[in-house]
């Protein structure tokens, strides 16, 4: 699938932020089910997992990057994901000082639309500073105002699972040099593909129904 032919859909158009400047992403995963009844189970599970953020690691995989939910108070929760929260991704490589550790997002848009032939579960997030000490800066190797959008999309038989990345620049805002030229490997890695092999991890993992 083309990026620019799924997002002539009008649902997906409405949803996937608009690229304005900098870099843009696409990745997915799609399989095509027997029936109405069998797309329908399909995706009510593949959508149940898109919002269980803290077994994203479970679907992808033991090398993918992890991640936990937070409220936006900055408490560690374990339920589904709801606008405001904030996601602390540990990604393969190296830490981010400026994030304790971490690269940090908000959630903006978290919401679902359904009629009998089509279905839609989808999660919007923007690089955000680390809810947990005193700073304004985005704590991510992403600068503002980079977003990442999570669909489950059902339309008749096929599901699509996919991950539209937005306005996509390196953060080199940090007084850290180390954080800068960490932040900098980490956004030519992205634009070489590397982010694509953990989102493929994921929107793969999110359609294999038969995993636990």
């Amino acid at each position: 699938m083309r990026q620019n032919r799924v997002l002539k859909d009008q649902w997906l158009n409405e949803v996937v932020p608009d690229q304005r400047s900098g870099q843009s992403s696409f990745t997915h995963s799609h399989i095509k089910c027997r029936n109405i009844n069998h797309a329908k189970e399909c995706y009510k599970v593949a959508a149940n997992r898109l919002r269980n953020v803290n077994r994203w690691h479970e679907y992808a995989g033991k090398a993918s990057a992890s991640f936990k939910l937070f409220n936006e108070t900055g408490i560690a929760v374990n339920r589904h994901v709801q606008k405001s929260d904030y996601l602390r991704i540990n990604i393969p490589g190296p830490d981010n000082p400026d994030g304790d550790g971490s690269d940090w997002v908000q959630v903006i848009q978290v919401g679902e639309k359904l009629t009998d032939q089509q279905q839609l579960t989808f999660i919007t997030v923007k690089t955000a500073s680390n809810p947990l000490v005193r700073t304004l800066a985005p704590s991510h190797f992403f600068d503002q105002p980079a977003t990442s959008t999570f669909v489950i999309y059902r339309k008749q038989l096929i599901i699509l699972a996919a991950v539209f990345g937005r306005n996509e620049h390196s953060n080199l805002r940090s007084r850290n040099l180390f954080t800068k030229i960490r932040n900098w490997f980490v956004y030519i890695g992205a634009q070489l593909g590397l982010a694509n092999l953990q989102w493929k991890a994921l929107t793969h993992g999110l359609l294999h129904v038969n995993q636990s």
